[in-house]
């Protein structure tokens, strides 16, 4: 239950700093996805099925609030909670290198996706959208996850003390 509970805090967090820091930060005009790098990194932690309904309603809020294409980023980021729930439980050794292998590689599937639909929608050229939206965005999301990785395999290990937070030989996120 506590699980739960900071779960869909975090998704709450995730939400309200994709809506108000993430514009601000933007970099020739790649900015994070807080909200995938949350759902990529909490998935990975916990592979319950409370993270894909988080996923879920987190990707439709997101839809809502920016005034997208309703349902897309609640597709993605649903794809992104199975595809890191499924990547850790086959690769997951619980190590920082496999755990941040395992967010990029979601990141970067899931801008790609998000790229070809904005191809495919606005007719923008697909080099462009590619090379200049999907690899930065996901650079950006991979740089976030650095972030948020610690934090919530603290919080997660608080709230199960069975927990194994990822190692490293040099590296401990516990």
């Amino acid at each position: 239950m506590r699980e739960t509970v900071v779960l869909i805090i975090g998704g709450i967090v995730a939400f309200v700093l994709q809506s108000v820091l993430a514009p601000n930060i933007a970099v020739l005009g790649a900015m994070p996805n807080f909200a995938l790098a949350f759902v990529a990194t909490a998935a990975m932690l916990r592979t319950s099925d409370s993270i894909v309904v988080i996923a879920f309603v987190l990707g439709l809020a997101s839809d809502l609030s920016t005034g997208g294409t309703v349902g897309v980023m609640a597709a993605l980021l649903t794809l992104a909670a199975f595809i890191a729930s499924r990547a850790a439980s086959l690769f997951g050794n619980e190590t920082v290198t496999v755990s941040l292998a395992i967010s990029m590689a979601t990141s970067l599937i899931v801008e790609a996706i998000y790229a070809f639909f904005y191809i495919a929608t606005a007719g923008v050229p697909a080099m462009d959208a590619l090379l200049l939206r999907a690899l930065p965005c996901a650079l950006y999301d991979c740089a976030v996850v650095l972030i948020i990785m610690p934090l919530m395999s603290h919080l997660l290990a608080r709230s199960a003390p069975s927990h194994t937070a990822p190692t490293s030989s040099t590296v401990r996120l516990r």
